[in-house]
């Protein structure tokens, strides 16, 4: 049976009172949630611009889908439309006609469809309020599987059915390339773009660790250079698959959001796993691992997570401008001489320093010592906070 990890999204859910647009990139579990959290009367997927299907496996006409929309709301009861990016605009226009009688959720697999939802001149302006899904928080993760690294790579759903282990996503990767490029080809065709060559490497190069978009441009040397890549990863970040962290010399550092699509992008890039049978060396988990738990801990101090690769400290915390909190994060233990050489590079920067060990608890050297046992509690607190 697969593994399902509870999220605090489904509260949100739960709660749904009115027209409500539910959104996220391909494969975040958007569906997932709806299914399970929400006590709906009538349920539509939206197969392409003719047909839909119920959750009987009922095949129909996208008329006679959207009158039955129609009916339930009108009763004062719950539809969803799933998929609702394909739904072609005539029916746009005729919902923004219907009263607004019981609570339609419309849910889309793009970031696009926002901008297209909420727009000034969309028929749907002002019906429904926006609820971003995306991968699933460390510490909803962390909570319920413990394992600090397996719970990294399960961040991103679409990876769970398929492994129990890291070491399996490592022994399965040349599988896992093939999947991530055809995921990140879903994404661009929801949000009605082209997977050309030059995303694609943009991508490769990012879950390769370049992250400046001038070494990008440098590598990749398109027409327009700098300013053509710069404005095509903020596409990247716009439609769910980059993420952009601010870092202390007032650059952004861009990096694959997913995990395991970030590792497999790696695989690829250095090995070319899809293509062969290499043997992997090295992976850099420390990276995803890093900017996972940054994430968590950005939340349980109250700031926004900076990156320092300058001064090589992983995690920064930032509140009101101000560095509060440094931390030094290891896959394995922290030896004296490497907790003393990093609090002192640290204290050059925060108020604060702390050392985190994914073996065991460090050395107590700065103001906090996390090993696997503290995180978990960590990862509780966060998730009675927020």
């Amino acid at each position: 049976m697969r593994l399902y990890i509870r999220r605090r999204e489904e509260e949100k859910i739960r709660k749904i009172k009115n027209w409500t647009l539910i959104y996220g990139r391909r494969k975040t579990g958007k569906s997932t949630l709806v299914k399970k959290n929400l006590h709906m009367d009538y349920y539509v997927l939206i197969a392409d611009s003719n047909s839909a299907i119920t959750t009987d496996d009922k095949v129909m006409k996208i008329d006679d889908a959207i009158k039955e929309v129609k009916e339930t709301l009108y009763k004062g009861g719950i539809a969803v439309i799933d998929e609702f990016q394909r739904l072609p605009d005539i029916y746009w226009s005729m919902i923004s006609n219907w009263d607004k009688n019981g609570i339609l959720v419309i849910v889309g697999s793009s970031y696009g469809i926002v901008n297209k939802v909420f727009d000034r001149n969309s028929p749907l302006l002002g019906l429904f309020t926006p609820l971003e899904i995306d991968i699933i928080s460390y510490e909803d993760v962390l909570t319920q599987v413990k394992d600090p690294v397996l719970s990294t790579i399960y961040r991103d759903p679409w990876i769970i059915p398929f492994i129990d282990s890291y070491e399996e996503f490592v022994d399965r990767l040349k599988e896992f390339s093939l999947i991530s490029k055809g995921l990140i080809g879903e994404v661009f065709k929801e949000e009605e773009r082209q997977l050309t060559d030059t995303y694609y490497k943009i991508l490769l190069l990012l879950g390769e660790g370049i992250w400046k978009t001038s070494e990008i441009s440098g590598i990749i040397q398109p027409k327009g250079g700098e300013g053509t890549i710069s404005s095509m990863v903020n596409k990247l970040v716009k439609m769910g698959l980059v993420q952009k962290i601010p870092t202390l010399s007032r650059e952004n550092y861009y990096k694959v959001k997913s995990p395991p699509l970030s590792l497999s992008l790696y695989a690829e890039s250095k090995y070319a796993i899809s293509e062969t049978d290499a043997k992997i060396n090295y992976l850099p988990l420390g990276k995803e691992v890093q900017f996972s738990v940054g994430e968590m801990l950005s939340k349980y101090f109250g700031g926004i997570q900076y990156y320092s690769p300058k001064e090589d400290i992983d995690v920064v915390i930032v509140k009101k401008k101000k560095p509060i909190w440094a931390f030094e994060i290891k896959m394995g233990e922290i030896s004296t001489s490497e907790a003393k050489e990093a609090i002192k590079k640290m204290s050059k920067v925060a108020e604060k320093v702390g050392l985190i060990s994914l073996k065991e608890k460090p050395p107590d050297y700065g103001d906090l010592s996390l090993g696997p046992k503290e995180l978990l509690e960590i990862a509780n607190e966060v998730v009675k906070l927020t």
